[in-house]
C-alpha cells in the first residue's frame, strides 16, 4: 500500500498543459469553420442550413464556451496554479502557460457575455 509520504511529488508539465490549451482552441476554431467546410463541398441544402443554425445558435455557443473554459481550467490553469512560485523547477514555461490560460479565460468569458447580450436582444436597434 502506497502512502503519501512514500510517493514522490509530481509537478505538472507545462508542455502537456499547453498542448491541451492549443487543442481546445483548435476545436473551437474548427467548430466555427464547420458550416463553411460543409458548404464548400455541397450545394445549398437543408442540411447546410441546419448545420449553420446549430453552430451559430446562442445556447450551443454558450455550452461550447463553458465546456472549453472548464477543460482549460481543469487541465491547464489549475496545474500551473498549483505549480506556485517554484520557477526554478520549470523556468518561465509554467508562468507563460498560466498567463496564456488566464488570457483564454478572459477572452472566452468576454465572448460569452457578448453572446448573452446580443442573443437576448438587450442591444436592439430602433430602426
Amino acid at each position: 500500500m502506497k502512502t503519501l509520504s512514500n510517493s514522490p511529488l509530481k509537478w505538472p508539465s507545462a508542455g502537456r498543459s499547453l498542448g491541451i490549451l492549443v487543442a481546445v482552441v483548435a476545436v473551437l476554431w474548427l467548430w466555427l469553420q464547420l458550416p463553411d467546410f460543409y458548404r464548400a463541398g455541397h450545394s445549398a441544402s437543408e442540411t447546410g442550413q441546419w448545420l449553420t443554425e446549430l453552430v451559430y445558435n446562442d445556447w450551443t455557443a454558450l455550452a461550447l464556451m463553458l465546456g472549453a473554459n472548464v477543460l482549460v481550467a481543469r487541465y491547464t490553469t489549475a496545474p500551473m496554479w498549483r505549480l506556485g512560485h517554484s520557477i526554478e523547477l520549470q523556468g518561465m514555461r509554467g508562468a507563460f502557460v498560466f498567463v496564456l490560460g488566464m488570457l483564454f479565460h478572459l477572452v472566452v468569458a468576454g465572448c460569452g457575455v457578448a453572446v448573452l447580450v446580443l442573443g437576448s436582444g438587450w442591444l436592439e436597434t430602433g430602426a
